[in-house]
């Protein structure tokens, strides 16, 4: 029995000794492997050969705009890099700067080349950031607004001088028929963009009023009454307000029907209470449908003042419409015009304003002043900052590797000097490109002025030329 019990003892022993040596055996390949496999990286981090094959060392703006975050800064983020405040070597901490002593050992191990030395900085160090603020220097326009230079009818009839006046009322047809499209755009939305623009050309020299019809109902039989009898001042007479406008002019649609007589007569009694020359200004794309007598209305609102008119703009109309407004126009001791399209349209509307002799003495303020230019400058210092700030930080840091290259004696004075001089030299045709770009917009926004300021004069002078074929002086 004892002898049984010894023999399984010694097997017990023999089989836990096997186990240990194949515990051990797996711990040491599998450490094997590992210190392999840290080999294999590191031998792939620090082929430097490779890695800097494809470093550009041009110091241009698309190779700048093409550089690839360096290795130690690619965890940066845009707005530590943009900021004023430099990363190295006040920001620099002991990690970083551990990271950077070892790849910098390596490379200074792996070559003595200037060159090589200098792709491998911005290998570890280069900006990633250069095309993020690049590009909004490059896409910066002049920003100032075009000019409201609007054209009266060329023509030496003194007539079209005296369309200008003190009272200006605007009858808008929202009946509809305005809800056809012309150009692939609805008539009544083409109307009020153009109604838009005259008033903020007339309102420079005249109070402006709006009155709307056809805006309410339908054009079923059953609205008919309701409808002709809706005839409504959305903006009140008085100062042109730009803003207080358009909302009046956004506020209604077309709908209903064309109660043009009952429009001519409302701006016939409100007329009675001005002291002053009025116009009223009609754009309509069709004839009276309310049973009423436009021309009878027409010829009754000229009549109360010699210099009273009523002048039509028929937009789209057809040839019945058109010989009823052009009766009602001549009827208001007034004009017909004929608008066909959208184009049309825009530019006939604007065609009944010529300027004031005080409008025009003015009119160089319609061009950009010091103060606008000056704005439009500050904009691209703005914009141009973080692009100064990038180069600053990295050149930074091009300094601090310099620096510890030289502490550890890992290039010689020769190369110490070189690698200096190389990053003054970058550093400077990296400040002459920011510098370059500013210039070019600086020089776009003058130009950009110069060309606003030269269509002002050369409109200004058309205009006096206009006035004095006019018969108008002052």
């Amino acid at each position: 029995m004892k002898k049984l019990l010894g023999i399984l003892i010694i097997v017990l022993l023999l089989l836990v000794g096997c186990q240990g040596e194949k515990v051990a055996n797996k711990e040491n390949n599998d450490s094997k492997k590992t210190e392999n496999a840290s080999a294999t990286q590191k031998k792939a981090e620090n082929n430097w050969q490779s890695n800097l094959n494809d470093i550009q060392l041009d110091s241009t703006i698309e190779a700048l705009k093409e550089q690839k975050a360096g290795i130690l800064v690619k965890d940066t983020t845009q707005e530590q890099e943009t900021k004023e405040t430099a990363l190295f070597p006040t920001e620099m901490d002991s990690e970083q700067k551990e990271k950077l002593t070892g790849q910098l050992k390596s490379l200074a191990k792996e070559t003595k080349d200037p060159e090589m030395l200098k792709k491998g900085m911005i290998y570890l160090l280069g900006s990633p950031y250069y095309k993020d603020v690049i590009e909004p220097v490059e896409a910066f326009s002049p920003n100032f607004e075009e000019p409201d230079l609007p054209e009266p009818e060329k023509t030496t009839n003194t007539e079209t001088g005296e369309t200008k006046s003190s009272k200006a009322i605007i009858l808008l047809d929202a009946s509809s028929s305005m809800l056809q499209q012309v150009g692939g755009k609805m008539k009544m939305e083409i109307a009020k963009d153009a109604v838009k623009r005259f008033a903020k050309t007339i309102g420079q020299s005249s109070e402006v009023s709006l009155i709307v019809y056809g805006h309410v109902g339908s054009s079923a039989d059953k609205d008919m009454k309701k409808s002709c009898s809706a005839i409504e001042e959305k903006y009140t007479m008085g100062k042109y307000d730009e803003k207080k406008f358009v909302t009046a002019v956004n506020s209604f649609q077309a709908k209903g029907w064309t109660p043009l007589a009952g429009a001519i007569k409302k701006a016939k009694e409100m007329s009675k209470a001005y002291d002053a020359d009025t116009t009223i200004y009609i754009v309509s794309d069709g004839a009276e449908t309310c049973e009423g007598n436009p021309v009878k209305e027409a010829e009754a609102f000229a009549s109360e003042n010699s210099e009273y008119k009523v002048n039509i703009i028929g937009f789209d109309v057809d040839s019945k419409s058109e010989d009823q407004l052009k009766k009602v126009a001549e009827a208001g001791n007034g004009k017909y015009y004929s608008a066909n399209n959208p184009n049309d349209l825009s530019k006939t509307i604007e065609t009944q304003w010529l300027p004031s002799a005080g409008d025009l003495a003015w009119s160089f303020t319609k061009a950009p002043g010091p103060w606008e230019i000056l704005a439009e400058q500050k904009r691209v210092d703005t914009l141009s900052e973080p692009l100064k700030n990038v180069i600053s930080r990295e050149n930074d840091r091009f300094t601090q590797a310099i620096q510890l290259m030289e502490e550890n004696q890992w290039i010689d004075s020769e190369t110490s000097s070189t690698l200096r001089d190389w990053k003054s030299e970058r550093n400077e045709q990296l400040r002459n490109i920011a510098s370059q770009l500013s210039q070019e917009k600086y020089n776009e926004i003058n130009d950009r002025a110069s060309e606003i300021d030269k269509k002002v004069k050369e409109w200004t002078d058309r205009m006096w030329k206009l006035r004095k074929e006019s018969g108008k002086t002052w």
